[in-house]
């Protein structure tokens, strides 16, 4: 009998901890904010009016949401929305040294970017999942990157990555990276 709570108790401890780190494990840092609205009307372009039927806050470590009818994330798995939502993607980025960066988004449907406050790429209207891609000069220090990004309805999905290097050629050239994951020069900051 003695031997049995103690074998519970060992047992129950033992689930604690390991729940513990999977839950650490499984828990993303907090470097991208995604502010996911749903509207009760159809979006059918980037800025079309949205009527407020749901609101989340959600936190990633990275801009990456699979093709599919639901909107995915590894960490998270299916959030819910299939239809007439709206995600504002934030933040912070800082370079070490003045940069090129390459953007390369991947969308389905429309999507914008702009860093500090600037636009520097756009697909405002419905289309299937394609890729957008320009190359900025960017100065060194912390910069605020924001995407928004909408799904009307049928497919879905929205990817965002970078590349660097210290000419336009390099950065074409450069290992392309998720937003919010760091890279030789770039860091992201975690909020």
């Amino acid at each position: 009998m003695r031997f049995g709570r103690y074998a519970l108790l060992l047992f129950g401890a033992a689930l604690w901890i390991w729940m513990g780190a999977s839950i650490a494990v499984h828990t993303p840092k907090k470097i991208v904010k995604a502010t996911i609205i749903q509207s009760s009307k159809p979006i059918r372009q980037l800025d079309d009016p949205v009527r407020v039927r749901k609101k989340e806050i959600l936190w990633f470590d990275k801009i990456y949401f699979p093709r599919g009818n639901e909107l995915k994330n590894p960490v998270y798995g299916y959030l819910g929305y299939t239809h007439d939502f709206l995600i504002l993607f934030d933040t912070d980025m800082v370079l070490d040294s003045d940069k090129y960066v390459r953007f390369v988004v991947y969308s389905d449907d429309g999507f914008r970017l702009s860093l500090d406050g600037k636009t520097l790429m756009e697909y405002p209207g419905d289309r299937p999942y394609s890729k957008s891609e320009t190359i900025v000069p960017v100065t060194k220090g912390r910069h605020h990157l924001r995407i928004k990004y909408f799904q009307g309805y049928g497919q879905l999905g929205i990817s965002a990555l970078y590349g660097v290097g210290d000419t336009k050629e390099e950065a074409i050239a450069a290992k392309l990276h998720f937003i919010g994951i760091d890279n030789d020069g770039v860091r992201f900051i975690e909020q």
